[in-house]
């Protein structure tokens, strides 16, 4: 029954996120189905590392994920972020899944802001876990970076494993390896148009499009699509002050429903 359950949990995986390459984190991200790669905010120590320069105020955040109403299927996530004139520090904890199989990443970044491009590293602990199997551990480094092309126009990008750090030494099976491009338009200070472009080295490209409205002062609506699976998403936010309450909904059409929520605190 165990191996069953390792089995099915290894397959929607896989089918789901490839979890280890493209995992994004916080409310923000996930009501606009992933489409946050220009975003210069928490979460950036996880969805693009080139935002983590943009950060002016230390900063601690969580989130929660609940996907398809599978216990065994749940993300936990949280992380701080020190800034400096010399640049920002950030440190970071993932975690997929239950004592069966799971995904663990503890991650180590680095970003400074220079005019108007934004660069960051990170150095990643991957951990692997099946019971029937044993553990697997990888060191990956990943880097990003963030443009602001104009006052309405940004480009981001970033690379995850670019060593393409191997799982089992024996096998050659490596960690994966996933690309990303996107840009930002803000037409407004209300209003943000979000455009990218996922490649995993193993698998299809994966396209999102994000919208994000701030109907009123400190409260945000967000929506978003994403190819392969299908996934719709909406999402609201509210910021009072240092404080940072995000929640999305979205629905994969071959998996089910996913519930985030996330919450984040600004140290001025």
């Amino acid at each position: 029954m165990k191996f069953l359950t390792c089995l099915i949990t290894l397959l929607v995986g896989t089918l789901a996120f490839g979890q280890m390459g493209s995992f994004n984190l916080g409310g923000r991200s996930a009501g606009m189905a992933g489409a946050s790669l220009t975003f210069g905010d928490e979460y950036s120590l996880f969805n693009n590392i080139g935002g983590l320069g943009r950060m002016e105020n230390h900063a601690a955040f969580a989130a929660y994920q609940n996907r398809y109403g599978v216990s065994e299927f749940q993300v936990v996530g949280a992380g701080a972020i020190y800034t400096a004139g010399i640049g920002n520090a950030g440190v970071g904890f993932y975690k997929f899944g239950d004592d069966i199989y799971s995904e663990q990443r503890i991650h180590l970044a680095f970003g400074n802001k220079i005019q108007m491009v934004s660069l960051g590293v990170g150095l990643d602990l991957l951990q692997y876990n099946v019971s029937t199997v044993g553990t697997s551990r990888a060191l990956a480094i990943q880097f990003g970076g963030i443009a602001e092309i104009t006052p309405q126009l940004r480009f981001g990008a970033h690379i995850f494993n670019l060593n393409q750090a191997a799982i089992n030494s024996e096998t050659g099976e490596k960690a994966p390896t996933v690309m990303k491009a996107g840009i930002s338009f803000l037409p407004s200070e209300e209003l943000i148009l979000n455009a990218e472009i996922e490649k995993d080295l193993d698998f299809d490209e994966v396209f999102k499009a994000g919208i994000e409205y701030q109907i009123i002062e400190n409260v945000y609506v967000r929506t978003g699509i994403s190819t392969e699976s299908f996934l719709g998403a909406f999402g609201v936010g509210f910021h009072p002050k240092n404080l940072k309450f995000d929640y999305a909904f979205s629905n994969d059409s071959r998996l089910g429903s996913i519930h985030e929520i996330s919450v984040a605190y600004s140290f001025q």
